[in-house]
């Protein structure tokens, strides 16, 4: 970071001291006990931040990876889909979008799970997005390769419920941008594969540079490790584990920094890049300065198995919910499931932002 770069930094923390939390590393979960599923489809009581009519959401579907095998947790990705189809008038959802890692090993009877799921969204209208992490890619999900079912399951037709939206390859849903109505006026948000090619990233560059009027929203899989920093393999390598440059994949990936200093940064119109991938707590924030010098809030969530602490049932069917607020301000983060009918409150998983 230059000494421009690093004033900017200090003036962000200075101006807005509320958006900037710990790069450390994230604090100790603490104990968890997952509590038993609820029997059906709960009636939930939202948060006060949801009473505001004019508000509106957009949904982050994390990591379902543990969710797909079909003899394992399959009911909690179905019950996530009905719950955001069944409550998308009361919520005002507008949007959902997958953080990649959508299926475990890549094989035809995950994704058939995946389909069914994202098909509950598409019947009742609910314009959503999918990408590719890691695991949605090569032979048994090695990411030895770029190669996905995800394209034998899902095509075109699945976005038509986006106001305007358009693929880097035709019949390829790995990289998509979305134009989609809010009461705020309409918003852009960009969804790019895992470790996204120098190709992708031109193309999302001109994306978002013809659209520079729409707030822009960017979703990847693998951008923010746990400690709230950017994955930077030039500057950090091995010590931030499963960076996409550790991958078999190697040639012609991109990790954060990169899509940072290529995409990211060079566009004022980006404010928000949401992103899962990552174990250990399985969340993480940061907010630095872009272009113009506007905040860009950078924001972690994964709630699979694996990460600490263990929900149970893959991940128990946590997602995050931001929901803007009609005063065109400030944004509530809430985690919920519908699994346990359970708000996550602790700092990490609730928490408002300042635009």
């Amino acid at each position: 970071m230059n000494r421009k770069q690093f004033l900017k930094t200090l003036a962000i923390t200075a101006a807005a001291p509320s958006l900037v939390r710990a790069a450390a590393q994230s604090p100790a979960p603490a104990a968890y006990t997952p509590p038993k599923p609820v029997a059906q489809l709960p009636s939930t009581v939202f948060p006060p931040a949801f009473d505001d009519a004019g508000g509106w959401t957009l949904a982050l579907l994390p990591d379902t990876q543990k969710y797909t095998n079909e003899h394992r947790f399959p009911d909690v990705y179905l019950r996530q889909a009905r719950w955001l189809a069944e409550n998308k008038e009361r919520l005002n959802l507008r949007f959902v979008a997958h953080e990649g890692d959508i299926v475990d090993t890549n094989v035809h009877s995950e994704w058939l799970v995946a389909k069914e799921a994202h098909d509950i969204l598409f019947n009742h209208g609910v314009p959503f997005s999918l990408t590719t992490g890691n695991h949605d890619l090569g032979p048994w999900g090695g990411t030895t390769s770029r190669a996905t079912f995800l394209n034998d399951h899902f095509n075109g037709r699945h976005y038509r419920h986006s106001a305007k939206s358009g693929l880097f390859e035709p019949h390829h849903l790995e990289n998509s941008w979305h134009r989609f109505a809010t009461p705020h006026g309409d918003k852009l948000l960009l969804s790019l594969e895992f470790g996204p090619r120098d190709s992708v990233l031109e193309w999302a560059d001109k994306i978002a540079g013809d659209n520079a009027e729409l707030d822009t929203i960017v979703v990847t899989h693998a951008y923010l490790f746990s400690d709230s920093t950017r994955y930077d393999w030039a500057a950090k390598g091995k010590k931030q584990r499963w960076n996409p440059h550790s991958y078999k994949l190697r040639r012609d990936v991109n990790d954060a920094q990169e899509m940072w200093d290529k995409l990211i940064s060079r566009h004022a119109n980006i404010r928000f890049v949401c992103c899962g991938h990552v174990l250990h707590a399985g969340t993480g924030y940061l907010a630095s300065a872009g272009a113009g010098g506007r905040v860009v809030h950078q924001i972690l969530a994964n709630y699979q198995g694996g990460v600490k602490p263990d929900r149970g049932h893959g991940g128990g069917g946590f997602m995050r919910l931001m929901r803007f607020n009609d005063d065109r301000k400030t944004v509530a983060v809430k985690t919920y499931s519908p699994w346990y009918d359970q708000w996550l409150d602790d700092e990490a998983n609730d928490f408002s932002l300042t635009l």
